[in-house]
């Protein structure tokens, strides 16, 4: 089955007419018309009715739709899978905003520097997306601060950086803050139980580390930044009587990885808080 034929029944069922197919396709319409006869006499049947200003399906039609459409994405998908064995040196990492905006983005300039030869995509999402991808092997390594939980995934611990509560004015406790909440992963609710109240309704929940920071001031708030942060960033100030929350990083990646070497030899780069 040529997929032009499929591709192009596609069209113009889509569109009902043989002249805006063609401009879809960059096909002339005659072109448009002998593919769909091609495809008719290899099935047999007639896939439309042909009036003036009146293209309709066919029952015969009807019925091949919801499989040309299955047969396209399945031949797309195969051209990409199919390409991608051939760029062994592309690799996609994934992690929340917060944390590309707290260690990876300079991790990620370390990694160009010291691998001029790879080809990188970093992705944006939120952890559960992520899994996902990496299961359905969308993406190649995952930086995150929860373990693995799925026997399939291999993982390597990275390290630990260090949260506390800061505001825009130094002061010892969180009285007459709002809360902003930064979303650094499910299980870090726990740590926050005991050390927010539970009156405090977050007036802000974010995944976005600078979008916490850059609205302390103006909503006269309280959130968890790295504590690495303070020696860099003018305006924010630790709260005294608040503790200091220590949390991991891991990198994650399937076992059955075509990609393990590289990921290994990359993870000797160090990751540091910026």
């Amino acid at each position: 089955m040529d997929t032009e034929l499929l591709k192009t029944f596609l069209e113009v069922s889509r569109t009902r007419h043989f002249g805006r197919a063609a401009e879809a396709l960059y096909l002339t319409q005659s072109a448009v018309s002998f593919r769909i006869r091609q495809l008719e006499n290899q099935l047999g049947v007639n896939l439309f009715t042909r009036h003036r200003n009146n293209i309709r399906l066919t029952t015969a039609g009807e019925r091949l739709l919801p499989y040309a459409e299955n047969l396209m994405s399945i031949w797309l998908a195969a051209k990409k899978e199919v390409s991608h064995t051939s760029q062994h040196n592309e690799l996609t990492i994934g992690a929340s905003a917060s944390l590309w905006e707290c260690m990876l983005s300079e991790w990620l300039v370390a990694l160009y520097q010291e691998h001029k030869d790879m080809q990188f995509e970093a992705r944006i999402s939120q952890r559960q997306s992520l899994v996902k991808q990496l299961h359905e092997r969308q993406l190649d390594l995952l930086i995150t601060t929860e373990s693995p939980k799925m026997d399939e995934f291999s993982s390597q611990l990275l390290g630990h950086f260090s949260l506390a509560l800061f505001s825009a004015s130094a002061q010892n406790s969180t009285a007459g803050l709002t809360y902003l909440r930064l979303e650094w992963g499910p299980d870090f609710q726990q740590h926050e139980t005991g050390l927010i109240s539970n009156d405090d309704i977050p007036v802000l929940t974010t995944s976005s580390a600078q979008i916490a920071y850059k609205l302390l001031p103006q909503l006269n708030g309280c959130s968890f930044l790295p504590v690495e942060w303070a020696k860099t960033r003018e305006g924010i100030y630790q709260l005294s009587d608040t503790i200091t929350l220590s949390r991991p990083l891991y990198a994650i990646w399937l076992q059955n990885s075509d990609k393990q070497s590289i990921i290994k030899e990359l993870l000797k780069t160090p990751l540091t808080a910026q």
